[in-house]
């Protein structure tokens, strides 16, 4: 090998590292914002650049196509491995990463050819080095111009389909992955019929058609617009479909609002009703007991009793919305066979709304009631042996200028929270499941406040608690 054989190969590696690498960052910037901790994406991005080193080393013994099908499940791997959970969405990551590389490098390869056949008519030397400085040049500019592309393309599917972790189904991971494993395949039809041409005819397909180049640049762009406009078109529908269970789960807050409203006046009425007849009653009782009939009397007295306990709600809370939901709550309770262990205060403040209230309730309820019954199910076993009652606690107190609402559950299952939100994780998708915590949250900052979700252990048993902070000052008002 002659010197200008030995610069022609060190610039090529060069080129090759530094393209790598800055393919191995783009990478690490795609999938950083769908990782619990976005840090250790980059070992995503160090397998993607070891790999594709080592390809580059070795191109004539592993296809190009397999070595790449290594190198996607390899980083889908990787993803999996440092971040459990939302396979389907890491791998619809993995492979459109590499659908979109191939897209820049192609669109770079088009332009590279067009501009290698324009130097050779504009250039007739014959010096060795003066053609090893244009090949230098055009190395420098085809970088650059494919990290910018490759930059762009990476940042526009970020816009474009945001930076959420969540489950996909089947359907949902096949319409995304569907045009980046078109273009994948493409690619692989494409060197194979370059392969093919090259050795049966000895020469290149784009030395000789320049329409080749066009076609294939057009392609290029016309995949990665597809790309764009599927992820785009995605997540505005995911968007309209959340939007339209808020709206579903607001609808059934109000509701259950008026009902509980409703319950509300039917108590009020019957009391109003019952101070009514309540001096009738006492001159009944007088006359049976100056009559002497105290059997009656105390007979007379304990229906009395009963039905003042009746027109009463069975909680205490200090408001008669939370009354009659907590009312409600426990009866279905009992129904169910939990336990419901009530210690709530209505907050000493005129600035929070019963509305509100009665969201943190409900939900909170709801959630710890659903809870329970999916570890009953799970543990019936343990739960048959034992003979104890699940319980559900609720607790509100102070302290200082923050009130908090404190709801806990039987839990012996492993809590997953997602770092980004600090919600639970779960494997159910659609079906507004996680409304109820993310309307909690709403209403907690609300009042300048905010949930916080964990396991603990109280009175020997492993419980999942949910504490709902709100500060009680009139700042929110102002």
């Amino acid at each position: 090998m002659d010197r200008l054989d030995l610069c022609y190969e060190v610039a090529t590696i060069i080129y090759d590292i530094c393209t790598t690498l800055f393919g191995a960052y783009c990478f690490v910037l795609w999938v950083k914002p769908f990782m619990a901790d976005g840090k250790k994406a980059r070992h995503v991005g160090i397998v993607y650049a070891v790999g594709m080193l080592a390809g580059s080393l070795a191109p004539f013994y592993i296809n190009a196509m397999f070595a790449y099908g290594i190198i996607i499940f390899a980083a889908f791997l990787v993803m999996g491995r440092i971040d459990r959970g939302y396979a389907a969405q890491k791998l619809f990551l993995a492979v459109t990463f590499f659908c979109v590389r191939w897209q820049s490098w192609r669109v770079v390869a088009c332009i590279s050819n067009e501009t290698y056949l324009l130097t050779k008519y504009l250039f007739q030397s014959t010096d060795g080095m003066v053609w090893f400085r244009i090949y230098a040049i055009r190395l420098i500019v085809e970088g650059i111009i494919g990290c910018i592309l490759m930059y762009g393309a990476v940042r526009s599917l970020l816009w474009s389909y945001g930076s959420r972790r969540e489950h996909m189904n089947a359907k949902e991971l096949l319409l995304l992955i569907m045009p980046s494993v078109s273009g994948v395949f493409a690619y692989g039809v494409f060197r194979y019929y370059n392969y093919v041409y090259e050795r049966d005819s000895g020469r290149s397909p784009f030395d000789l058609y320049g329409s080749y180049d066009l076609i294939i640049l057009v392609y290029s762009v016309v995949c990665f617009v597809t790309i764009f406009v599927m992820t785009y078109v995605f997540r505005q529908w995911k968007n309209d479909q959340e939007e339209d269970k808020r709206r579903e789960v607001f609808s059934s807050q109000m509701y259950d609002l008026e009902r509980h409203i409703t319950e509300v006046e039917r108590l009020y009425r019957d009391m109003r009703m019952l101070r009514h007849d309540m001096g009738n009653h006492l001159m009944t009782l007088e006359e049976l007991y100056g009559q002497g009939e105290y059997k009656e009397a105390e007979k007379y007295a304990g229906a009395l009793k009963r039905e003042i306990q009746e027109t009463s709600p069975d909680s205490k809370s200090g408001n008669p919305v939370t009354d009659v939901i907590l009312s409600g709550r426990k009866k279905e309770m009992e129904e169910k066979g939990i336990s419901f262990d009530c210690e709530f205060h209505y907050p000493p403040s005129e600035t929070v709304n019963a509305f509100d209230i009665s969201i943190i309730l409900n939900n909170a309820l709801t959630n710890a009631i659903e809870a329970v019954e999916r570890e009953r199910e799970s543990d019936a076993a343990c739960e048959a042996e034992e003979g104890q009652m699940p319980c559900i606690k609720l607790f509100s107190y102070c302290m200082k200028n923050m009130y908090i609402i404190e709801v806990s559950n039987r839990c012996d299952k492993e809590l997953i929270l997602d770092p980004s939100s600090g919600l639970p994780q779960t494997n159910k998708s659609g079906e507004g499941h996680g409304f109820g915590l993310a309307n909690i949250r709403h209403v907690a900052r609300k009042y300048y406040g905010d949930i916080e979700i964990g396991k603990e252990v109280a009175e020997g048993e492993q419980r999942c608690v949910l504490r709902v902070m709100m500060q009680l000052t009139d700042a929110h008002n102002r």
